[in-house]
């Protein structure tokens, strides 16, 4: 997913690691969004999609019902849009992307991967990609762009590879194999994808670009996590020991203790970096949004966004604006800035 700078989500700062208090006031449009009343208390979070023209689109997974979107427009009022076509049974691998033309639920349905596309007056028929089985795949990833979704897919077979399909009828454009497990995935900007993999023992960034040419830059040991583009640079994370490493290209800007952040953004000049975290460093996790101070190598302060959750999704665009959505003490909750 898009996952850019803006997340200013809540006015308290607690300490930060540095051990210096910082103080901040929350964007305007950082106030939590319940979404009890769509789907239901224990609903499912899934995922979440920002769309060009200001509207957040949840997805949750009611118990017992269809998938179900939550579609909240600028003003805070959210619709449900039942997507009934799609598999409820395997809500773990059912994403969201926005389009130009609204979103794409990206899931299972009569054995095969197939797409939904949706907006606020409801979900169209789902739409198989190419030949893909549902039970060949066992993790997906999505984001879109210029008239194209990207699915990043890892088979049951061990095998990992990138999907170029038309958004509206389904269709395989290209197919490219990667050479590690597929973590996160962004679009570039001039019609490419960077997708963030591993081995199990090494990261790398894997960019794709609108002529179909491949590259791959090595992210050193460990886990991969979110990867973003700013600038014109690739921004990427990379975990393990108990540490999270920041780099741009093959460069390592900085190393912070913690695990892998759920969404990573960057301020326009490179300068800051935004991390998202589920951290259980207490009796139950909770949600915080950390900024790192990449010149100083260290976090610099810390938002406690969520005493009791943990984030399914994050979606922000170039100029700040977007959604991040949790699992909230025990709610699916929206913050929605910019």
């Amino acid at each position: 997913m898009r996952r850019r700078r803006g997340l200013l989500l809540a006015a308290l700062l607690l300490t930060g690691c540095g051990g210096a208090a910082v103080e901040d006031t929350a964007s305007p449009g950082a106030e939590p969004i319940p979404l009890a009343e769509v789907a239901g208390a224990d609903a499912g979070v899934l995922d979440v999609a920002a769309t060009h023209d200001g509207r957040s689109v949840v997805l949750l997974a009611p118990p017992g019902g269809p998938l179900t979107l939550a579609d909240v427009t600028a003003d805070g009022s959210a619709t449900a849009v039942p997507v009934p076509g799609l598999d409820a049974e395997r809500p773990g691998l059912t994403r969201i992307a926005a389009t130009g033309e609204g979103v794409v639920v990206v899931g299972f349905a009569a054995g095969r991967v197939a797409l939904v596309p949706a907006g606020p007056q409801g979900a169209g028929a789902p739409q198989p990609v190419g030949t893909l089985g549902g039970a060949d795949v066992a993790a997906l990833h999505v984001t879109a762009a210029d008239g194209v979704l990207w699915l990043a897919l890892t088979g049951i077979d061990g095998t990992d590879r990138l999907l170029a399909v038309d958004p509206a009828t389904g269709a395989v454009r290209t197919e490219v194999a990667l050479p590690g497990t597929p973590r996160d995935l962004t679009t570039t900007g001039d019609g490419g994808v960077v997708v963030a993999t591993d081995t199990g023992r090494a990261a790398a960034a894997v960019t794709v670009d609108a002529s179909g040419t491949v590259s791959e830059v090595p992210l050193g040991p460990g886990a991969a996590g979110p990867v973003t583009v700013a600038g014109g640079e690739v921004y990427a994370t990379v975990g393990g020991n108990g540490e999270v490493s920041i780099a741009r290209g093959a460069e390592v800007l900085a190393t912070v203790p913690g695990d892998l952040p759920a969404a990573l953004a960057v301020d326009p000049a490179g300068e800051e970096v935004t991390l998202v975290d589920t951290v259980a460093d207490s009796e139950v996790p909770r949600v915080l949004q950390r900024t790192v101070d990449l010149s100083a190598d260290e976090v610099t302060g810390e938002v406690e966004l969520c005493d009791s959750g943990a984030v399914a999704g994050a979606d922000v665009d170039d100029a700040g604006r977007g959604s991040v959505v949790s699992d909230c003490r025990g709610e699916p909750t929206l913050w929605r800035f910019g």
